[in-house]
């Protein structure tokens, strides 16, 4: 059973979600999956007000940055998945492809709360290169249907038409997804945008350059990955479960980023205790019991009563400003001393973030990259003259399961199934 989450307004959050079997759907097998990726999350945002501020596909994964001005974000992921896995069905059979039905697998939406400006920073940067360090391609800009740029920031919104697949014409024929900064890093720049965006494009360029340093093999290329077939995988074993799963970051190094995380998690961990007791006590028929701070489950689906206000020791259940909230603060008149205080402290959180990819860089490579085989395509078993039980094999659903010679090769550790009805 997946631990309650901690849900409130104005928390910058990165969201990640799996495909079903690890299979390759996200993959820019056509040009309309970066469409129907696009208009779900515009049509998402426009039902929800959730503010945008960076969002890719990796093949087997999505990766979303997003701030909530109210405290909806389930609501936003459940229509922004519940869109794009039927979008994309529709449009693995209408290229004849066999559809899972399920885009995403069974596993729930990982919400990471991105408790401060650091970590925003290096999050951001690590999403934009995460094809990069995937083994995909050489930079961010050369994966197929990547379409988010940090110069957004100051253009501000894109204009997202309808695809011509699942939705109606009950949709708007164009929608205008609005694209900011995180209220925070905003903050911290003084609302320069025009500075933010530079130091986030050095920053990006800074990573991708440590991941291509950490990496040993030679990437995929832009051609290959487009041909990609949707129901590929990556021959590696699939990840193990029963791990840590992070619901918060903390980007701040050195002692004090210690003792802020060691207060998080022991915040996260109470919080999880007395959803626990109240729900609990509910089942037992006290319907009076009141619900910590940050419980949305209970609150939307049971109306359960739930706590008016944090404590006020809280970090992960404390409220984020909103985009509106920053920028009238900014508009206030501000000294000099103060905006010179505001620009060297930006420049410290860029230095901790560089810092930060540069240490983790290996431990990226490690998790992230796929070996995709160039020009994915069905291919014949290994036959007796070479065998190799550990490789794993590709073949079409349809092919001979024996060798050429009638003689069923050695048995593989894996073999990935490509299923499409041509």
């Amino acid at each position: 059973m997946t631990a309650p989450r901690i849900i409130v307004s104005g928390a910058t959050t990165a969201i990640t979600r799996r495909t079903t079997l690890r299979k390759a759907f996200l993959a820019p097998w056509h040009p309309m999956v970066s469409g129907i990726f696009r208009y779900s999350l515009a049509d998402a945002q426009r039902h929800t007000d959730v503010e945008i501020h960076h969002a890719t596909c990796v093949i087997t994964h999505q990766h979303l940055t997003v701030t909530p001005e109210r405290d909806n974000l389930p609501e936003f992921t459940r229509r922004f998945h519940r869109d794009s896995s039927c979008g994309l069905n529709t449009l693995l059979i209408q290229e004849r492809y066999d559809a899972p039905r399920e885009i995403f697998d069974g596993r729930s939406t990982h919400c990471m709360r991105l408790c401060d400006a650091t970590a925003q920073i290096t999050q951001l940067a690590y999403e934009h290169n995460n094809c990069v360090a995937a083994g995909l391609v050489k930079r961010p800009e050369d994966m197929p249907g990547m379409f988010f740029d940090f110069d957004l920031w100051k253009t501000e919104y894109l204009d997202v038409p309808r695809p011509p697949v699942y939705f109606d014409a009950s949709r708007p024929e164009v929608i205008r997804m609005r694209i900011s900064p995180p209220p925070l890093l905003l903050q911290a720049f003084d609302g320069d945008l025009d500075r933010l965006v530079h130091h986030m494009k050095r920053v990006s360029e800074h990573a991708g350059q440590e991941l291509r340093a950490a990496r040993n093999r030679p990437v995929l290329g832009a051609r290959e990955v487009q041909r990609i077939h949707p129901w590929s995988e990556p021959p590696s074993l699939r990840e193990r479960g029963g791990e840590r799963v992070p619901t918060f970051r903390i980007g701040a190094r050195g002692i004090d980023g210690r003792l802020t995380s060691i207060a998080a998690a022991r915040e996260t961990h109470a919080f999880r205790s007395e959803h626990r007791t109240m729900r609990l006590a509910r089942k037992a028929g006290d319907f009076g019991a009141r619900f910590p701070y940050g419980t949305y489950d209970m609150r939307v689906h049971h109306a359960a009563p739930v706590e008016a206000e944090p404590k006020a020791t809280a970090l992960v259940a404390k409220p984020g400003p909103s985009l509106a909230d920053v920028r009238a603060q900014l508009q206030a008149e501000r000294t000099p001393q103060v905006r010179a205080q505001c620009h060297a402290e930006s420049i410290q959180l860029m230095d901790q973030a560089r810092a930060a990819l540069h240490d983790e860089a290996p431990e990226l490579i490690a998790g992230d990259e796929f070996s995709f085989d160039k020009a994915d395509m069905p291919t014949a078993s290994p036959t007796p003259s070479t065998p190799d039980a550990d490789a794993p094999v590709v073949r079409h659903r349809f092919s001979r399961r024996l060798g050429s010679d009638g003689v069923s090769p050695a048995a593989p550790r894996r073999i990935i199934t490509l299923r499409d009805a041509r």
